[in-house]
């Protein structure tokens, strides 16, 4: 599927409707921070915002979404937070390296977070390629790391449809909760 294809898929699979106007100035906030984020991760963004699925996993959001202006500030502190979660993981990696066999953003070609889970569990961007929408996914649930080479709306998608027992235990579906918890 398309980037496109993928969002209207969400969309569908979790009953909700794209949302449409102001998005974040998210070129202009790309060149000021030196960083582009996926396509698709955009565009998810810019549809839904932020929240979690299920109330289990959830998408890291630049914030405020509503304030475009705002965007430089809000990446900034959006990749801010992913540098601290690295520092900590950095640190496990020099006591464990056999545990940890991937660099860390900012170091070269490495895991930049996107999202967590209740449990501890992180999904990242692995940020080897010069094209961020090349980017595969990278999760790990505290015991193992799994790539995934495709974007981060593909994997939800997968998530939800339990076309994967591992991710499919990240958002854990109940049918008598919303699929999409958006966060205000």
């Amino acid at each position: 599927m398309g980037m496109q294809a993928d969002i209207e898929e969400f969309a569908r699979i979790a009953d909700i409707t794209p949302r449409k106007g102001e998005v974040l100035a998210w070129d202009d906030s790309s060149v000021e921070v030196g960083i582009r984020l996926p396509a698709d991760y955009r565009a998810f963004i810019d549809a839904f915002g932020g929240g979690d699925l299920y109330g289990r996993l959830g998408v890291n959001t630049p914030w405020p979404l509503g304030d475009p202006p705002a965007g430089v500030t809000a990446l900034r502190a959006l990749l801010n937070d992913a540098i601290e979660t690295n520092e900590i993981l950095r640190g496990l990696r020099d006591s464990y390296p056999a545990a940890f066999p991937f660099a860390f953003y900012p170091e070269p070609g490495g895991l930049l977070a996107w999202g967590g889970g209740i449990g501890g569990d992180l999904c990242f961007w692995l940020t080897e390629a010069h094209d961020p929408d090349a980017w595969p996914v990278v999760v790990w649930d505290k015991a193992e790391w799994r790539r995934y080479d495709m974007g981060m709306v593909a994997l939800l998608i997968r998530a939800l449809t339990k076309g994967d027992p591992f991710i499919a235990d990240l958002v854990a579906p109940e049918p008598d909760l919303p699929v999409w918890n958006p966060r205000l």
